[in-house]
């Protein structure tokens, strides 16, 4: 009987390890992907409770330059400044810039920040590779966000469940890359009428 647990333990710790080190090895062909792109567009699709909410597009350039675009709203950085235009309530919010801020949104968090900060574990489906990343401390306000990447090692969707169990999903397709975006692209002069809010 302690030799069949002892096995079974051993085939456990086994697996776990196995499991650690292909989701590093994925993490890893993640990262050089994106450390060999200097700018990208991608359209994007956003579901909650399995119903489409959001379309758009995010544009995102090194350093922490980023841009998304919907129906209603543009959310931007330069890398120094970080500002929120609703075209509905006539309104722009500018800010400091804050690395998390968006964190969902922004690649530069994804794929280099919040792995440290998590477990790691993967699988497959299909043929996409599924990272898993689970809080390693209850400061991250999310139970657990999956990234499905593509055999271009490109993030193809973007699963995340918040602490009530609630589902928020993202698909990304269309991207194109390295067409050296200019940075005026990453800040926003409001229209005229607009109520601006300087939070800086």
């Amino acid at each position: 009987m302690k030799n069949t647990l002892l096995i079974g333990f051993i085939l456990l710790f086994s697996f776990f390890l196995y499991a650690q080190s292909d989701a590093n090895s994925i993490l890893r062909e993640l990262r050089n992907k994106f450390n060999s792109i200097n700018d990208l567009t991608v359209d994007y699709s956003q579901k909650a409770g399995g119903k489409i909410i959001l379309n758009g597009k995010i544009i995102f350039k090194k350093d922490n330059k980023y841009r998304v675009e919907n129906k209603n709203q543009i959310v931007g950085s330069d890398g120094v400044a970080a500002w929120n235009y609703n075209s509905t309530q006539k309104k722009y919010i500018i800010t400091n810039y804050d690395s998390e801020s968006n964190s969902i949104y922004s690649i530069n968090y994804l794929v280099y920040q919040l792995p440290d900060e998590c477990i790691l574990s993967a699988r497959t489906e299909g043929n996409l590779k599924v990272l898993e990343l689970t809080p390693k401390s209850t400061n991250l306000q999310f139970k657990r966000i999956e990234l499905w990447i593509n055999t271009d090692n490109l993030i193809q969707k973007i699963v995340l469940s918040d602490l009530n169990n609630n589902t928020n999903e993202i698909s990304l397709s269309n991207y194109k890359l390295n067409q050296k975006i200019s940075d005026s692209l990453f800040s926003f002069n409001p229209p005229e009428g607009t109520k601006v809010i300087d939070l800086r």
